[in-house]
């Protein structure tokens, strides 16, 4: 077992490095203070609740008494309550004392609540209304996450009073951030790619064992797959990754999905026990109570559907103890009758059932929800299917110990299919591998407008001025800049604004012609335009193409037709002489500086004199 206890101090140790990257938490006792240099905030001490047993509190009532004095304030962090009846209503107030960053998120950690609204009241007493939740399409949420999240405007010096209501027919848990969206953008490409490892994992494990099955036709395989298969999309779904990819316009069915997942998945523990451990012939009394309580877990998923969405997901949840006690019961006494296998089996199964109790422990309020009872299940998870591995590779040498004994011919077709399923996997982790270069992709793409964003274009821009070189070619830059973006924030909203920073991102991407050209965001409303073998001439009429296309275009936000303009400046590095990134940049703002100076809407070439000014008034 010494091997085994390496590996679980191992997890351990990578569970504590974790909280390295934690938000920190907030002081104050009255009120979140925004400062400078701190971007994410946890308001431990500053929220307040108040429970309304009927629901039929207004916003105005509901703040009004949590303004009071003798307000509760929040007990436990996270705030978990458990399976409750009632609405649930959260006051925070915050002040911008020092941060330059006015446009801030508050974020839930949590993506199986029913139905949020959130009112954000100024000091003149003028309140907006935000409504999410997964009972609303997932486009209502300010940036496409697994998380709710909602846009609150905070000014340097002024203050936010926040009010939250909260109505769900799941376990009431409500973990708030309070962060800016420059650090909520950073930190949800570091998840994706950690969750995108955990479910790669899945993926792969999944591939491994259905190849395996093919193989060898044993039905332990089969059972491990539907148990990874259902296990797996019920854990997305947990984590709001379902509602997000899979079906983010029908909330009802995520909903539903989730009911019927869970006793799906204890079955199919129950259904991989049973057969792995061989109980039956080694533990008869064990698999009389396992096939009972595989009977009862198919009734459940039978009638999850029309239950309603409350008591089934109590009962399911419920369910997780009792089989997290048999299954490791039937493991203790195949042990006992000398099934070698049947340690790796319970070590495995300890450490994931351990994470599933500690989950469903919170979900009932019995236990505090923090970094270790909420990712708990995808650490005991991922070791478990590491630990099992073991388990299924000493079962595939007794099975290969069977096989020798027979014809050898029969052996000799059984190599081949395996080496022929063998190879699949191989196509299968070569999948894998495509899918994690897509998810690099991403990380170089702009989050908002899909553009390519500034550290791709740094770094692609000496690349190819030394393609350009190498091969005595021009290259062109095009530098574009949306005339007045400000005014349209300003008139319409900064919604509106996003929309417009899109409309002209998909224009100047659908000019893209040839493989080596490509649109970066550059920052704010600027945009960077690469078209390599392009001379200065060749690269004026692409520019001022975009400029009449996009003069012409109107973006549609609330009802309204806005239209827009942009200044274009054209700079061009000679084939014949090496170029550096950062100068022909500064050239290409130099000719957009004085595109604007000139009265914007148009495209200025720079010229050999050209060189960046000292100051710019954009």
């Amino acid at each position: 077992m010494r091997r085994e206890s390496t590996i679980t101090l191992a997890l351990l140790a990578l569970l504590v490095l974790a909280l390295a990257g934690a938000p920190l938490r907030a002081d104050p006792p009255e009120r979140v203070v925004l400062v400078q240099g701190i971007d994410s905030v946890v308001p431990v001490t500053a929220l307040r609740v108040l429970v309304d047993p009927d629901g039929q509190l207004l916003a105005d009532q509901a703040l009004a008494s949590l303004r009071a004095e003798d307000a509760t304030r929040v007990e436990q962090w996270p705030p978990t309550y458990g399976f409750t009846d009632g609405v649930y209503w959260f006051h925070l107030s915050t002040f911008n004392q020092s941060h330059a960053d006015s446009r801030w998120l508050l974020v839930i950690e949590y993506a199986l609540l029913d139905q949020i609204d959130l009112y954000v009241y100024d000091p003149a007493g003028a309140r907006t209304h935000q409504r999410g939740g997964d009972r609303e399409p997932f486009a209502a949420r300010r940036f496409s996450h697994r998380h709710f999240n909602f846009a609150i405007d905070i000014p340097r010096g002024q203050s936010r009073e926040l009010l939250l209501r909260v109505d769900t027919e799941s376990s009431m848990q409500v973990p708030l951030l309070l962060s800016t969206e420059t650090r909520f953008l950073g930190s949800n490409q570091h998840w994706q790619l950690e969750l995108g490892t955990y479910y790669g994992l899945l993926f792969g494990l999944l591939s491994y064992n259905l190849l395996l099955f093919f193989a060898t036709r044993d039905r332990s395989f089969l059972y491990y797959v539907l148990y990874v298969a259902s296990f797996g999309l019920g854990q997305a779904n947990i984590n709001g990754l379902t509602f997000q990819y899979l079906w983010p316009n029908a909330p009802i069915w995520d909903d539903f999905t989730l009911i019927l997942l869970i006793p799906a998945s204890l079955l199919a523990i129950l259904a991989f026990t049973r057969r792995f451990l061989e109980l039956p012939m080694r533990a008869p009394r064990a698999n009389r109570a396992l096939e009972g309580l595989m009977l009862a877990m198919a009734a459940i998923l039978v009638a999850a559907p029309f239950i309603g969405y409350r008591l089934a997901i109590q009962i399911e949840t419920a369910s997780v103890f009792v089989v997290a006690i048999v299954a490791i019961g039937s493991a203790l006494s195949a042990w006992r009758n000398h099934m070698k296998a049947a340690k790796y089996y319970l070590l495995a199964w300890t450490m994931m059932l351990m994470g599933i109790v500690v989950y469903a422990s919170v979900s009932f309020g019995l236990l505090p929800k923090n970094f270790y009872t909420e990712y708990g299940i995808l650490f005991g998870s991922a070791a478990e299917m590491l630990l099992l591995s073991f388990a299924l590779a000493y079962r595939i040498n007794e099975l290969q110990r069977e096989n020798h004994a027979l014809h050898s011919e029969t052996a000799e077709r059984l190599e081949a299919r395996v080496r022929e399923r063998t190879t699949e996997l191989h196509a299968a982790l070569g999948e894998l591998q495509g899918a994690n270069r897509r998810l690099r992709e991403y990380s170089q793409r702009d989050g908002l407008t899909g553009a390519h964003n500034r550290y791709f274009l740094d770094e692609a821009l000496e690349r190819g001025l030394a393609v350009a070189y190498e091969r005595h070619e021009p290259l062109s830059l095009l530098m574009v800049d949306i005339d007045h973006f400000k005014r349209i924030n300003d008139l319409h909203g900064h919604l509106a604004g996003d929309s417009c920073l899109c409309a002209v991102a998909a224009k100047l991407r659908s000019c893209i012609r040839e493989a080596d050209d490509f649109v970066a965001r550059f920052g704010g409303e600027e945009f960077v335009v690469m078209l390599p073998g392009a001379d200065i001439h060749a690269a004026a009429q692409r520019a001022e193409l975009l400029r009449s296309e996009i003069e012409a275009m109107r973006v549609t936000h609330a009802d309204k037709k806005l239209a827009m303009t942009v200044s274009i400046g054209v700079a061009t590095q000679p084939g014949d002489q090496p170029g550096h990134a950062r100068e022909l940049l500064q050239t290409a703002d130099h000719a957009l500086y004085r595109a604007k100076s000139l009265g914007r809407n148009r495209v200025v070439l720079a010229n050999a004199d050209d060189h960046p000014p000292a100051a710019a008034n954009r």
